[in-house]
């Protein structure tokens, strides 16, 4: 099995809407790429997530998964959107042995720091 990346979604900073007062709430959407006749895209195969700040969600980390983080006011009003390739995420972890922070750029402006650590398949050898 692939090994994955459990994401907490940790704080966030506005950027240039420092006026606003009220913690967004998250979307996450998870893409994978796809070859098709026009080329590579990618494609949403699962559910929309809602994590709460300190909640995590798992990733695998496998070629072509990419994570994009909306910053919600309400259902309604998007703020901010960011997104990073799963595989970027588990490398950096791995350069840091195991767990790190990582923060996303959000655009129009802001950030998300995202607490992450990275489980590999163990396996057992004693007998």
């Amino acid at each position: 099995m692939a090994p994955f990346v459990r994401i907490t979604f940790t704080s966030f900073d506005w950027g240039n809407h420092p006026h606003l007062v009220d913690k967004p709430f998250c979307a996450v959407k998870m893409k994978e790429c796809v070859l098709t006749e026009q080329g590579r895209t990618l494609v949403q195969r699962r559910r929309t997530l809602y994590p709460a700040w300190g909640g995590s969600i798992d990733a695998h980390a496998v070629a072509g998964r990419s994570m994009s983080v909306v910053l919600m006011k309400s259902r309604e009003e998007k703020m901010a959107e960011g997104s990073v390739d799963i595989m970027v995420l588990a490398k950096h972890c791995v350069a840091k042995n195991g767990s790190t922070e990582f923060w996303v750029d959000m655009l129009p402006s802001g950030t998300v720091l995202l607490r992450l650590q990275i489980f590999t398949e163990q396996t057992d050898t004693s007998a």
